[in-house]
């Protein structure tokens, strides 16, 4: 079983560096095809073939000093085409991110195990922060991709095994524990643990 499992883990880890290869591709002809349709009768051919092979930030300042050679007129169109590009470049970073929850989520679904981040909550503190506490606030997706029920018991690892009944919590892929499960487990607040439906 541990040697399927961890077939499944090489297999969906490959397929995840695949995809992200896949994704830089992509973008790259995409931000190739944006930047000479903006840039079509501004910049010769020749030095837009050269621009797109550059990374992002570079082809910008790259693309200004052009522009900056050229007048005051190629300026304003300038500051406005570079615009436009960060804000596609961050659209299409927001879809990658996306797209890695998906294969985080897929991952877990598979494994039965999911990463979530240690987190802080005043209600939590106030009403379950004390020795002996068995509690975990433990994110909605996260219990919804385990399949994790409210007051079902959950395993939490890092440098240690705790195990802790699960309630509900709105904020996605955080976990919220007891000062006592940290420092036995040997984690802080913001480190990612292990979480498995016991």
């Amino acid at each position: 079983m541990d040697d399927e499992c961890q077939k499944l883990l090489a297999e969906k880890e490959a397929l995840i560096r695949e995809l992200q290869e896949k994704v830089r591709e992509l973008e790259s002809k995409l931000r190739s095809y944006e930047i000479r349709e903006v840039y079509k009768g501004v910049i010769p051919d020749e030095v837009l073939e050269e621009l797109v092979k550059l990374p992002p930030e570079q082809m910008v300042i790259e693309i200004g000093k052009y522009l900056k050679e050229k007048g005051s007129a190629g300026q304003v169109e300038a500051k406005r085409t570079v615009t436009e590009i960060k804000q596609e470049i961050a659209s299409v970073e927001e879809e990658v991110s996306k797209a890695e929850k998906e294969v985080d989520k897929t991952i877990s679904a598979i494994t039965g195990a999911a990463k979530a981040k240690v987190g802080v909550d005043l209600n939590f503190t106030q009403k379950y922060d004390n020795e002996g506490s068995d509690v975990a606030f433990l994110g909605e997706d996260i219990m919804k991709t385990l399949g994790v029920k409210e007051g079902e018991y959950i395993t939490v690892k890092k440098n240690g095994v705790v195990n802790l009944r699960a309630i509900p919590y709105s904020k996605e892929s955080f976990i919220v524990i007891p000062t006592w499960v940290r420092e036995k487990i040997g984690v802080k607040v913001n480190d990612f643990v292990e979480v498995v439906k016991k």
